[in-house]
């Protein structure tokens, strides 16, 4: 009868705690690709954005946003894009020129 409880207990733990070991965060952006994809030295720009939007009664949904891009214009618009939607602050938003590239 003891076994039986115990088992009855290590069931119902591990029970509760599988949905929680199954979590995994969400994507938060589109990565830069790595540095094998370019055969010349590259500059890159890579965008972040943080920022967040009221939803109710006080509460914030607050989010992060990071992507690639080609060149400084395209990461400008993406941030004013990300600005509109997520406007409140910290609102941090920046866009890095990235040097990648092979160097033998």
């Amino acid at each position: 009868m003891r076994n039986l409880a115990l088992a009855g207990v290590l069931l119902g733990v591990v029970l509760v705690a599988s949905p929680a070991l199954a979590w995994t965060p969400p994507p938060v952006g589109v990565p830069c690709h790595s540095s094998r994809h370019f055969k010349t030295d590259t500059l890159v720009i890579a965008g972040n954005y943080l920022g967040g939007r009221p939803v109710r009664d006080g509460v914030v949904d607050w989010k992060s946003f990071q992507a690639c891009f080609h060149d400084v214009a395209s990461c400008e618009q993406w941030l004013g894009r990300q600005a509109s939607a997520y406007p409140l602050r910290p609102g941090f938003a920046r866009c890095t020129p990235i040097r990648v590239g092979y160097t033998r």
